[in-house]
């Protein structure tokens, strides 16, 4: 009997602690409660003398009355003007007094494959030209290669004429790197049975992998094929002493680099009907 009673206790005691508990809890909710209204109440005060005495977007009246749809508005001219030439903004990309001409020796050709994105198939195209210069080799027009952005655009989008005027390429080209547009014909087998030595080129690779790593065995097999993913194949800045390679990049991105006549035409009318529709 005695442990049934000690046992009903403890019960009871347990019980009254549970009380004592959640009475507590609700008491410091009523007191979270009442603190909450009282800030409530003395924020809205504040920020209504704020309203009160400031007035918010007070350059909405003045933004109101001008009217972009009028043609000779300053607005409108600053908008829709012609844009200025930007040979001004890019005079480090003409060559120096000294630059020379590529040489006749060549050490052999550089056969590209560019897969990626628009913006990184025209990086990747400035970052070979300057490869190819630097090691004195015959650049084959580069081969684009189809992603999944591209995919559904066109069956000959790996085409660089495709994209690009393939002459004005070339020529623009002349004086810094031999350009051809496609490999003779025993390394062009040799390609198709790969038999000629091939570089997964990193992303932003320095000149040492290019002088180390492919220049040997460009000597060696007087072909080498470069597979280049995501952009760019070679490090953004380049040292000092290769400012006229950074001049080339800017060359090629620049004056060499233009789309085809039809890619061109397109452009224009879609400018045209965005301006049409923005009048």
């Amino acid at each position: 009997m005695k442990w049934v009673s000690v046992k009903n206790e403890g019960k009871m005691l347990f019980k009254s602690k549970l009380k004592l508990v959640a009475l507590a809890g609700l008491v410091l909710s009523v007191l979270s409660l009442l603190t909450h209204f009282l800030l409530a109440k003395h924020t809205y005060g504040i920020v209504y003398e704020y309203h009160s005495s400031v007035t918010i977007m007070s350059w909405m009246p003045k933004f109101k009355k001008s009217d972009l749809s009028i043609s000779n508005h300053p607005s409108y001219r600053r908008l829709w003007a012609p844009v200025r030439h930007f040979e001004s903004l890019h005079p480090l990309a003409n060559r120096s007094g000294d630059y020379a001409a590529p040489e006749m020796q060549s050490t052999g050709f550089i056969f590209v494959k560019i897969r990626g994105g628009f913006h990184e198939i025209r990086n990747a195209i400035s970052d070979v030209v300057v490869v190819t210069r630097l090691l004195n080799a015959t650049l084959v027009i580069p081969e684009i290669q189809s992603t999944t952005s591209s995919k559904g655009i066109s069956t000959q989008f790996k085409s660089f004429p495709y994209l690009y005027n393939e002459d004005q390429f070339i020529a623009a080209l002349a004086k810094d790197v031999k350009i051809v547009k496609t490999l003779p014909k025993d390394l062009k087998g040799a390609r198709r049975k790969k038999e000629i030595p091939s570089f997964k080129v990193p992303h932003g690779a320095s000149p040492y992998f290019y002088l180390h790593h492919v220049l040997p065995m460009l000597t060696k097999h007087s072909v080498v094929e470069l597979l280049v993913h995501s952009g760019g194949c070679l490090q953004s800045i380049l040292p000092p002493p290769l400012v006229e390679y950074q001049k080339l990049r800017c060359r090629v991105a620049f004056h060499a680099l233009r789309f085809r006549e039809e890619v061109q035409n397109l452009a224009i009318k879609i400018l045209n009907r965005t301006t049409i529709y923005c009048l």
